[in-house]
């Protein structure tokens, strides 16, 4: 349940209302004369097919992007929704996110108004809502969409002078709303009668922002209040029904097999998928990774516990400094020359690695190396694998996870910041057979 906060005589008192009957109100709560209060609960809308936490899809393939087009927008809105409705994660305040680029909210409320004399029922709005949000593709832009799925009423005098306002809160700075001021204020019987759907942009304008690429965040909140002109009937507002957060970005080239600006959820962590299939291009670098996240007792450096990262729990965080990058690739070579011998390039084979040496996770930056010590690290204390494999399977597997960083905007985001050398915009790895 979510919190609701009531206000009394300009007060804000916070309170978990459950859905508690009349007769278990409490009688120190009944005061003489007619007074009337929203009572309000959080009972959510059925799925509309079963779904389980743990098999909501986690890294889909990046669908069409939505573009300016308001043709496409809605054919895009249509097919997401659809998802929407069965993900059990959408019913969170933080939502789900299909993708980087796609993010989701479902929710409900009951909302009682009660007589707070004899605690009876004198007028009900039941509300099932949906909030979608689509990074416009190429832009420093973001899309939300705001509907009533379910807008109903029984009995109540109050209800014709009764308003209910739905706004978002977020904007500021150089993170701008259009409309300026994102919200929409309708009577009940407007809500009834009209259209129900409210759609507001996010923006944040190309090349202003922190670091080397430009980053900018936001954090979009919904909120909700019911006031009436009733006599005798407190308001009620709850606050950040749903938080969206957004990182805009103009990473331009440096991004690789990426446009110039772009705008991701940054609370959803991309997963780079790997093909073991007999057919893969690059199936021997799969079977590597799968070895080394299943079976490291098969890999080498050979150490004690060896728990290497990429999966649920232990994300990789990309590295964009070459120096670095150059480290991690000769300290994993010189595992593959310790363990098959100088000669092990014969027959067109090349030495993987994994932890990608494009990772803070690789050989060498994991285990020392920084850029103030460049040649710090210790390979052979890596909680990772080097294995000689086909170079083509080698090239394509790296260039496989090349398009996978473009496409998802996957950053080494604190270059060029205070923060500079410290891991994020994390992202996990999957092997498919």
């Amino acid at each position: 349940m979510f919190r609701n906060v009531r206000y009394v005589a300009g007060v804000a008192i916070l309170a978990l209302l459950a859905t508690a009957s009349p007769a278990t109100a409490n009688s120190s709560e009944v005061s003489s004369g007619d007074m009337l209060e929203w009572a309000v609960t959080s009972t959510l809308p059925a799925l509309t097919q079963q779904s389980d936490p743990h098999t909501d899809p986690a890294s889909p393939p990046i669908r069409i992007r939505p573009t300016d087009s308001s043709a496409h927008r809605a054919r895009v809105a249509e097919d997401f929704k659809s998802e929407c409705m069965i993900s059990l994660s959408a019913r969170r305040p933080e939502g789900w996110a299909r993708s980087r680029f796609e993010q989701c909210f479902i929710g409900a409320r009951t909302a009682n108004l009660l007589s707070r004399q004899d605690a009876t029922v004198v007028a009900t709005i039941e509300m099932e809502y949906s909030l979608l949000a689509f990074s416009v593709d190429g832009s420093r832009k973001v899309d939300y969409i705001f509907d009533f799925d379910k807008f109903e009423t029984k009995g109540g005098d109050p209800l014709p002078v009764t308003t209910l306002t739905v706004d978002f809160f977020g904007c500021g700075g150089n993170i701008a709303c259009a409309p300026s001021l994102p919200m929409r204020m309708a009577t009940v019987p407007e809500w009834l009668a009209g259209n129900r759907m409210y759609s507001f942009s996010v923006t944040s304008p190309n090349d202003t922002g922190e670091g080397d690429f430009k980053i900018a965040r936001s954090l979009m909140q919904m909120n909700m209040s019911i006031l009436t002109t009733a006599p005798n009937v407190y308001p009620w507002q709850e606050a950040a029904m749903a938080s969206s957060r957004v990182r805009f970005d103009s990473a331009r080239a440096p991004l690789g097999n990426g446009k110039f600006h772009g705008a991701v959820f940054s609370d959803h962590q991309p997963v780079a998928e790997f093909s073991a299939h007999p057919d893969s291009e690059h199936r021997e670098e799969a079977v590597h990774i799968d070895d080394a996240l299943k079976a490291p007792l098969r890999t080498f450096p050979s150490i004690m516990n060896k728990s290497v990262p990429g999966e649920f729990g232990k994300p990789l965080h990309r590295l964009m400094n070459d120096t670095l990058k150059t480290k991690n690739n000769n300290a994993s070579v010189g595992i593959c020359v310790d363990v098959w011998g100088s000669g092990y390039p014969a027959g067109g084979l090349e030495c993987d690695e994994y932890p990608f040496k494009t990772t803070y996770e690789g050989s060498a930056t994991s285990t020392g190396a920084t850029e103030q010590n460049p040649d710090g690290g210790n390979a052979n204390a890596w909680h990772g694998s080097a294995r000689p494999i086909s170079g083509t399977h080698n090239s394509k597997g790296g260039t496989h996870l090349g398009v996978f960083y473009g496409q998802n905007r996957v950053l080494d985001e604190n270059r060029g910041t205070s923060s500079q050398g410290i891991p994020s915009d994390p992202f996990l790895v999957k092997v498919n057979w």
